[in-house]
């Protein structure tokens, strides 16, 4: 096993976790150690310069880490938050729901029926229905084959197992949007 950094990394990249340690605070950390040592030492107090000297290069890692973690001073990019409900930023959005829902309905052979896509068109063809004409699709189902005709009528009430191809899709939303 290599103890080399991958090519094209460099040290500096590997160690950028532990802040930026440079010589000459290390060689303070050293000697700080060192002069307290030998104040100790001064003072009657006896134990091993090894361990101060650890202690100062951990406590000056310790630093560099933190220092390292701190937020940056450069001030970040404006932030620019964009809702569903904005129009510039999905103008097409109920276009590509409906596109969802009939990709979904394709998806599943012979459950077209149960899906929210049939459904919705249903409850979009009573709206107009009622709006426009006066009529309710439950109540009035002879006036309501006649303004859609028949095929949109069969394929709004009745059952439907598979999506519809979009040429007779096609047909069924001219049929409603000419109601």
């Amino acid at each position: 096993m290599s103890s080399q950094a991958p090519q094209g990394t460099s040290v500096r990249e590997l160690l950028s976790p532990f802040g930026r340690v440079r010589l000459w605070p290390a060689v303070g950390a050293v000697a700080l150690a060192v002069f307290a040592w030998a104040f100790a030492y001064l003072g009657g107090v006896d134990f091993a310069i090894w361990q101060l000297v650890l202690l100062a290069l951990a406590a000056l890692l310790t630093y560099s880490v933190v220092t390292g973690m701190r937020a940056d001073t450069e001030p970040a990019p404006e932030l620019r938050a964009h809702t569903v409900n904005e129009p510039s930023w999905r103008p097409f959005a109920d276009v590509n729901r409906w596109e969802d829902r009939f990709i979904f309905a394709e998806a599943k052979p012979g459950r077209f029926a149960t899906t929210n896509a049939k459904q919705q068109l249903t409850e979009l063809a009573a709206e107009r229905l009622r709006l426009r004409r006066g009529l309710s699709l439950a109540a009035q189902p002879d006036e309501c084959r006649a303004a859609l005709g028949e095929a949109a009528y069969l394929f709004l009430t009745g059952p439907v197992p598979d999506c519809p191809t979009p040429q007779q899709l096609g047909a069924y939303l001219k049929a409603i949007e000419e109601i």
